[in-house]
């Protein structure tokens, strides 16, 4: 649900798991320490990062208990998940195809794109919909579905909706503002509005399209897959020529 890369010791880090991946219990390897994911060899912590999400999300109501770890060639990659939750670190960072469903919660409702990553990539949908389900349409290959959720009462029926699925697809939270960070240069942007413009790159875009781009890009790029990130630029170029 919540996945992360840790730069460490990679060799002290096999050491701990004994092997290239595990499942651990969280309090364990893997612990939670305020709003830091940290990665410990016994009582000693190896790597630290600093997630922004737990410091604005409630980590109780996620109800993570685990914690998949997958050691990459400088350091870890490491998924927070609850117990009914589908596993497959593996197979997120090496499945291909790779699909992710990016959506955008906000008062209008759910605004989604789907790209298609892996040997193709495509935009093949987008609009907006009532309720998280009727936007989310799996499609053969990995599937991720990301979510820019509020962790609010009046969303509580939606976030639900997210748990839920989350039992037979992964699924990405996030409780932070992106819409402001630009899709080229990872620059701020400037509010306009509804739009955001880029003093840098000069582009300007509805807040609710710059969102969802940001967010598939920034689990392409959390999961180590550059490749696909090139690409997820490229279709982004596309889409939008002038840019």
């Amino acid at each position: 649900m919540f996945t992360y890369f840790l730069k460490c010791d990679v060799e002290k880090a096999r050491e701990v798991l004994d092997g290239n991946y595990r499942v651990v219990e969280l309090g364990g390897a893997v612990r939670l320490v305020e709003s830091f994911i940290a990665f410990y060899a016994g009582d000693m912590p190896l790597c630290m990062y600093k997630s922004w999400r737990m410091t604005y999300a409630d980590v109780s109501q996620l109800g993570l208990a685990k914690a998949e770890v997958l050691v990459r060639k400088e350091g870890l990659l490491i998924r927070l998940v609850r117990p009914d939750e589908k596993l497959g670190l593996p197979e997120l960072v090496e499945g291909s195809p790779f699909v992710i469903h990016a959506m955008d919660v906000n008062e209008n409702g759910v605004i989604y794109r789907v790209f298609r990553i892996g040997g193709y990539v495509e935009l093949v949908a987008k609009g907006v919909a009532g309720s998280i389900k009727e936007a989310f349409h799996p499609k053969k290959g990995v599937n991720i579905l990301i979510v820019d959720l509020p962790l609010m009462p009046k969303f509580q029926s939606l976030f639900n909706e997210v748990i839920e699925l989350s039992r037979e697809h992964y699924v990405e939270l996030h409780t932070t503002m992106i819409s402001d960070v630009c899709p080229l240069c990872g620059g701020r942007m400037e509010k306009r509005g509804r739009l955001v413009r880029c003093p840098t790159c000069k582009i300007q875009l509805n807040r609710d399209v710059n969102a969802v781009w940001a967010l598939a890009r920034n689990i392409v790029r959390r999961l180590g897959r550059e490749q696909q990130l090139a690409e997820l630029r490229e279709i982004f170029r596309l889409y939008y020529p002038n840019v």
